[in-house]
């Protein structure tokens, strides 16, 4: 059930600024071990195409000691540390199928993979897909321009770059209980407001059974856990159904109030990721954000490849996030962008830890 607590109740805990985590770098970004590699490439050598909805093969565990050790450490970090990490050192120059079906497997080992879209794709391709003129409409992931902080509708995102632009495309990750907090101390009434629910455009991506927008708060607490929940862009884009509520104009002010606040650099760390790097984000604990990016004529384009993973370390999520989810429940399967009318294969089940970790 949803809380809406006094405002002396609601500061929370594990937060961090970017004056936190740039001193200990050696935290959040590692180097990919050899053996994990090496045991990657050779079973993603054996293993064949997965498919988004059904139930997927048993991971080779047998085979991948080393990965299941440094798949276990991140989800503990996740959950412990800043709520990100980076690796380094991620086997790119392989053959491109090579290297999908290698990042899927090590996806596998810290959640099970979730659709991205209507298609079904488990593999997310994040670059500037240059439509023709009247070609139709892009998602964010799919063009070149600056993307808001946000969190995706999953519990772990995972980025994988391949290769970089020739400018920009800077990746900016900001804590979710610092941003909470600042809110709740500086401007109380305006947090007060976020805390109530506000129309969200679901851009007919909802689960079965739901409408076309809903109201969903940007702070939540289920449980003992803070969610956030905001793209100030999907609330604007709300007001084209006739029967959704019209945005307030004391809501106007408190998201005007949270975008300042986010803005300020102090509030986020920045990096840009190099071919080969991993950046792993706990999506309830992290926002994410990127600047706009430029590519070069005649090179390959900025390409980085995304996994969208639900997991057995997830918390409870309030009711009003079922629409986006399709469960609620703590550790179950969950989230994602379906195939249109799909319900996939073990909505709401319990997730065992994927790497079978005994923690």
């Amino acid at each position: 059930m949803t809380q809406h607590l006094p405002a002396e109740q609601n500061r929370v805990g594990g937060g961090w600024v970017r004056e936190d985590v740039t001193p200990h770098e050696a935290s959040w970004r590692r180097a990919m071990p050899p053996p994990v590699v090496r045991e990657l490439i050779a079973a993603a050598a054996k293993s064949g195409d997965q498919k988004a909805g059904g139930t997927q093969p048993a991971l080779p565990l047998q085979v991948l000691p080393a990965s299941k050790a440094l798949a276990t450490h991140i989800r503990k970090e996740l959950r412990t540390g800043f709520g990100f990490t980076v690796l380094t050192g991620f086997p790119v120059d392989e053959d491109p199928s090579l290297v999908e079906r290698a990042y899927l497997l090590f996806g596998r080992l810290l959640g099970r993979p979730v659709s991205q879209n209507r298609w079904g794709d488990l593999i997310g391709r994040v670059e500037d897909v240059r439509l023709p003129r009247g070609g139709g409409k892009k998602r964010g992931y799919t063009g070149s321009d600056s993307l808001s902080f946000h969190a995706d509708r999953t519990d772990v995102v995972t980025l994988l770059c391949i290769r970089q632009a020739a400018a920009g495309g800077v990746s900016r990750l900001a804590s979710v209980p610092a941003v909470h907090n600042v809110m709740l101390d500086e401007s109380p009434e305006s947090w007060a407001e976020l805390c109530r629910p506000l129309p969200n455009d679901l851009r007919g991506e909802a689960f079965p059974g739901f409408s076309d927008w809903h109201g969903i708060p940007v702070f939540s607490m289920a449980g003992s856990s803070l969610v956030m929940r905001y793209l100030r862009i999907f609330i604007e884009k709300s007001q084209r159904y006739p029967d959704a509520p019209g945005i307030t104009p004391d809501q106007r002010r408190a998201m005007d109030r949270l975008d300042a606040i986010l803005a300020r650099p102090e509030m986020s760390v920045e990096m840009t990721l190099a071919p080969g790097d991993v950046q792993v984000i706990d999506n309830f604990r992290t926002l994410h954000a990127r600047t706009a990016f430029v590519d070069s004529p005649g090179a390959g384009t900025r390409l980085l490849l995304r996994l969208w993973l639900a997991s057995a370390d997830s918390p409870e999520l309030p009711a009003a996030y079922r629409p986006l989810y399709g469960a609620t429940r703590a550790g179950s399967f969950r989230g994602g962008v379906w195939p249109a009318g799909v319900t996939p294969d073990q909505l709401g089940e319990p997730l065992r830890s994927p790497a079978g970790a005994e923690e």
